[in-house]
């Protein structure tokens, strides 16, 4: 009976460790995604030009007119402008 119990308990020890290395593979994959995806912000966020028009974290829409430090001065409408900064901007629109 023991030669039945201890089989079993090697078939759960490898299902367990199979489980667990998929749980590290996905973590691992995940985080190179987020990586990237922090490249690409920072990228676009160091590409940023005078009269872009860029989307800022709240959905607001704006032009970008100057530049300071770390922050962005954006054109709301005619008579409103907004600095935010820079990590504020999601995306530029083309």
């Amino acid at each position: 009976m023991e030669n039945a119990a201890s089989a079993g308990g090697g078939a759960l020890n490898f299902i367990l460790m199979a489980v667990a290395a998929v749980f590290i593979i996905m973590l691992f994959v995940s985080g190179r995604g987020d990586k990237k995806r922090a490249e690409a912000m920072k990228e676009m966020v160091s590409n940023l030009k005078k009269d872009d028009k860029v989307v800022i974290f709240g959905g607001i829409v704006g032009t970008v007119t100057g530049f300071k430090d770390d922050t962005v001065e954006i054109k709301i409408s005619e008579n409103n402008k907004m600095t935010v900064l820079k990590s504020g901007i999601v995306r530029v629109l083309k």
